[in-house]
């Protein structure tokens, strides 16, 4: 359900805000339950009077005055406001960060640290009635997304393991030929945020485009070992790594490996090593002969 869905079926008076791809909403609602989950973003909830207990991914997340829990409106839930009287402020995000079945159905404490930045956040726009212009209202919603991000990444990122990064590196890995690859690409192909996708390989000691590079320098110096290979030129090679410009391919690989493409490839060779081999022999007989 979206976020005009989302205040039809709790029922009471409400609004919504729209900042960029973000919409902040809030309700009055009295004691309900509603099930669903078929379509729809996240949902974070922030809880400013009454209680709710949501249901999603086998656990059961519980929330009074002041809590924060995200429901995936794409999976099935069941949520239940027990109160008689609810006000809820929900931050509608188009993504989470990393495993979102992780995140949801989880109490998080809006009263300190992040949560009371993201709650004070939340609260401000839903009371602010001010006419911002577009460009101010985007600003707004990338900073409550990053909020929202960086507080439903240190909710759980310490007590899960983390399997997406092996998944985010094979993805990459299938896609190593396409030149215009972007960390913006991979996290989008993930649903995660770029800036969570960077941590992920931070967490590792290594850095998302470096380590693209670094795979990409590899296959091509396996390619150009390859007697299988070494009618392609090495341009060619390059290219089907995802290296557009011949120049920048031969100085990366100079820099990773101490020699030149062409050099490399002249000692890789079998033909070309048994040759050189066999001129050194040559020269050796000469020198002593």
């Amino acid at each position: 359900m979206d976020a005009e869905g989302w205040t039809r079926e709790l029922g009471g008076p409400g609004s919504v805000r729209e900042l960029g791809g973000v919409r902040v909403s809030a309700v009055r609602c009295p004691a309900l339950s509603l099930t669903g989950g078929s379509a729809g973003p996240y949902h974070l909830a922030l809880l400013l009077a009454g209680e709710l207990v949501l249901d999603q991914e086998g656990r059961s997340a519980r929330a009074g005055r002041g809590d924060l829990v995200l429901l995936d409106g794409g999976r099935p839930f069941r949520l239940a406001f027990t109160a008689p009287r609810n006000t809820v402020v929900t931050a509608h995000l188009p993504v989470v960060p990393g495993d979102p079945r992780q995140c949801v159905a989880r109490t998080l404490s809006g009263r300190e640290g992040l949560g009371a930045l993201i709650a004070g956040l939340l609260t401000g726009l839903a009371r602010d009635a001010t006419p911002y212009r577009s460009a101010e209202e985007r600003r707004l919603g990338v900073a409550v997304l990053e909020l929202s991000g960086a507080l439903l990444d240190s909710g759980h990122s310490e007590a899960v393991p983390e399997p997406l990064l092996p998944r985010v590196q094979a993805y990459v890995l299938q896609h190593l030929g396409d030149g215009r690859l972007t960390p913006d690409d991979v996290a989008a192909a993930h649903h995660i945020s770029t800036r969570y996708l960077h941590r992920l390989f931070q967490r590792q000691g290594l850095t998302v485009a470096a380590w693209i590079k670094a795979q990409r320098l590899e296959r091509c110096r396996r390619d150009l070992a390859d007697p299988r290979l070494a009618h392609l030129p090495v341009h060619v090679v390059a290219a089907r790594w995802g290296f557009a410009q011949p120049a920048d391919f031969s100085r990366a690989f100079r820099t990773a490996y101490g020699i030149s493409p062409s050099c490399f490839r002249v000692r890789s060779l079998p033909t070309n090593s048994a040759r050189a081999a066999n001129d050194r022999h040559l020269t050796a007989q000469q020198t002593h002969g």
